[in-house]
């Protein structure tokens, strides 16, 4: 345990903080202790979690389901109370006294045979109750397991699912441990099964075992490769264990053994299990209970939990398989970045193609419907089936690229700090580079602009640039936008430093300012255009809505904490927010008609929905659903049937909306039902960038740019 610092709480809810336990990637851990004298583990989530609505929806729900496993023969901790709704949200669990398994194997080698077969029949029980919740943990790894005298406990089971699909791992974070992901975890976008817990549970006992990582260290791209080829190293392991250390590491996750399988295979019974957990079982001969502090506190070791924020900015959802030969735009003296170098391991066919400056594949239909590499396009007939890579698209939602009023350019942003233009057979007409990520374009007659990343959650600068290629003018500013929008012949962006001040601003064609309407506290994201209106929502908890022409302020509405975009369906506003009820309709005359919590969706500022036949229709990591604008309820939903968890926001044309989901673009009607489906070639993006649909075709987001699809394929 670790003395408190100044900034550390003194209390948590009713609990009274006794010192540092370590901290994670979620959060610090905290030793408390209730009025009764019972000593608990608290972790504190990160402020920057907590600011998100969408990881506060989820951690509500984790917790819940968390609080369902644990107890006597369970050999997982229990988690006692928590309080969802904090300022920073916390959870507590019964304090264990022992160190994880991580320290004490630095602490002392590795574990005794005895001690290993002991702890692989435990956790694989601990696996089995939290399987039987339809839980799955998703990141079984030494840190998260605490060696008690009477036996092992498994903690953070299934909370680790909060972090999945929010705005932060669009940013950065990473859930799951790079050294114990399954390989299915690395292909699929981090879907799971039970069984990747098993995958994770042999990689942890060739740990125990051996005293080392099985597949290594280094460059978290470098070690997803080797769980992905099998390239795994068990010198280390006693030979007597290596049978069942490999059973839980087969590729195939059905191949790997059940967890009741597990504990037969480590010779154990439940009885057995029972008796051999005593004082000293993972280090014989040393039945020492840990130091007591004067004050009746346990110590136990100094190390921290051992985690730590992953470089890994994603897990790319597509199996390496087949690599296409690719043909090459000129390379550019551009060094590739450390999310192409990922890229280059879990992205699929052609990742390395583009020297990381943008470079195209050309594809044909297989008679089966998947793509494989091929010819160019018929003569005269613009291609279809092409991708064009960008090291990914810059910014996290908008259009995936933008088409030129006249159909003749196609403009796509991407990480590698350049707009591209290309004509519609995907070849590179120019590129310019701008020095920053380039976020979705806006094309018009005179142009194309885009927005530049700030690093953070938005906008530093607004650009400008003909239709050769030329930068026309920039304007600098701070804003939570990730593309501008048109208004007639303005171009609009939300602007604010952080979200106490700001407001939404519309620049003329030559880069003048037509008009700066502030909005008090700063818009939430982009303003929404429609019939002459400008509609943002605000941090201030307003939907505001502003004259197109003027900005003059028509009215503002409340509508829950921290005010999404609106979305005009019919004559109603549908709009998110955080709060417990996150959904609300909004007449465009500003009156608030309802207020509600639909269980089908997430809600929060980042709620987005097109409207479609009448409904608002929106999208998360497992299905498609449509509201009712009337009151939002659910009228039909469409769950996808591929896996993995990354999605784009919705797109409608005509009849149909189009959603990509994983590496799958599916085309839905308006009564829910599936009426296209295509395989998107190159991985899923990380973002939520809708498919933009022009001319008969589809353009799809992918792990590294653009996918091109015919639409009557």
């Amino acid at each position: 345990m670790q003395e408190l610092r100044e900034t550390d709480p003194r209390t948590i809810g009713p609990y009274e903080v006794l010192g540092r336990l370590g901290s994670g990637g979620m959060g610090e851990v905290y030793l408390a202790e209730a009025r009764g004298g019972l000593r608990l583990a608290v972790k504190v989530v990160r402020a920057e979690h907590a600011g998100d609505r969408t990881f506060r929806a989820r951690f509500r729900h984790e917790v819940r389901a968390a609080q369902t496993v644990g107890g006597a023969g369970t050999y997982t901790a229990r988690v006692v109370d928590a309080d969802t709704e904090a300022a920073r949200p916390w959870m507590a669990t019964e304090f264990v006294a022992g160190p994880n398994l991580r320290d004490a194997v630095l602490d002392r080698g590795p574990l005794p045979a005895d001690a290993v077969r002991l702890l692989a029949a435990a956790l694989a029980e601990a696996l089995a109750a939290i399987h039987a919740k339809g839980l799955v943990h998703r990141d079984l790894k030494p840190s998260n397991i605490l060696l008690a005298p009477d036996g092992p406990r498994v903690i953070d089971f299934g909370i680790v699912r909060a972090l999945e699909g929010t705005a932060l791992t669009r940013t950065g974070v990473v859930v799951g441990s790079v050294g114990y992901l399954s390989p299915e975890q690395i292909r699929n976008g981090a879907q799971v099964v039970p069984a990747s817990d098993v995958f994770s549970l042999g990689a942890v006992l060739a740990y125990a075992g051996g005293g080392k990582e099985p597949f290594g260290e280094g460059q978290d791209s470098v070690v997803l490769l080797r769980i992905l080829t099998g390239d795994v190293d068990l010198t280390a392991v006693p030979e007597e264990h290596l049978p069942l250390v490999e059973s839980c590491l087969r590729d195939d996750p059905g191949a790997r053994p059940t967890p009741a399988e597990l504990v037969a295979a480590a010779g154990h019974t439940t009885e057995s299990l029972r008796a051999g957990l005593r004082p000293g079982w993972y280090a014989p001969g040393s039945a020492e209970q840990p130091e007591v502090a004067a004050s009746g506190a346990h110590w136990v070791p100094a190390h921290d939990s051992g985690e730590r924020e992953s470089r890994v900015e994603y897990v790319a959802p597509v199996t390496v398989t087949e690599v296409h030969a690719v043909t090459r735009v000129p390379p550019q003296p551009a060094p590739p970045s450390r999310r192409r170098l990922l890229r280059a391991v879990t992205g699929g066919a052609g990742v390395l193609a583009a020297g990381g400056v943008g470079g195209w594949l050309w594809l044909r239909d297989a008679p089966d419907g998947s793509v494989t590499a091929g010819a160019g396009s018929p003569t005269g007939t613009p291609a279809t089936g092409w991708q064009y890579k960008v090291e990914g698209l810059g910014g996290r939602r908008g259009p995936c690229a933008a088409v030129s009023p006249d159909g003749t350019r196609v403009y796509v942003g991407g990480t590698d700090g350049a707009l591209h233009a290309l004509d519609l057979d995907g070849r590179t007409v120019w590129r310019t580079s701008l020095g920053a990520e380039a976020m979705s374009p806006l094309a018009t007659a005179d142009g194309v602009y885009c927005l530049l990343e700030d690093g953070q959650e938005g906008a530093a600068k607004l650009c400008a640039l003909g239709r050769g290629g030329k930068v026309r003018w920039t304007r600098s500013f701070a804003a939570n936008s990730q593309f501008p929008v048109a208004a007639g012949q303005l171009v609009l962006v939300s602007y604010g430093d952080g979200s106490d001040a700001g407001g939404v601003r519309a620049y003329a064609p030559d880069g003048s300012v037509r008009w700066s309407t502030p909005t008090g506290p700063a818009p939430t994201g982009e303003p929404v255009v429609a019939d002459g209106v400008v509609y943002v929502g605000t941090f201030g908890d307003q939907v505001q809505a502003l004259d197109a022409k003027t900005g003059e302020r028509l009215w503002a509405t409340k509508a829950g904490s921290d005010t999404g975009r609106p979305a005009l369906v019919g004559d109603t506003l549908v709009v998110g927010s955080g709060g417990e009820q996150m959904l609300h309709g909004i007449s465009r005359t500003g009156r608030a008609l309802w207020d509600v919590t639909n269980d089908k969706v997430y809600g929060s500022r980042y709620f987005t929905c097109v409207p479609f036949g009448g409904l608002g229709v929106t999208a998360s990591d497992y299905e498609l659903v449509a509201l009712d604008p009337a009151d939002g309820s659910t009228v039909w939903s469409f769950r996808f049937t591929d896996e993995g968890n990354q999605y784009s926001d919705p797109t409608v044309f005509g009849d149909t909306v189009y959603v990509r989901h994983g590496s799958t673009l599916y085309g839905v009607n308006r009564e829910g039902k599936q009426t296209w489906r295509r395989r998107v070639e190159g991985g899923a993006s990380i973002g939520t960038q809708t498919p933009v649909v022009r001319e008969g075709r589809v353009y799809a987001a992918n792990a590294d740019g653009i996918t091109v699809l015919a639409l009557d394929s």
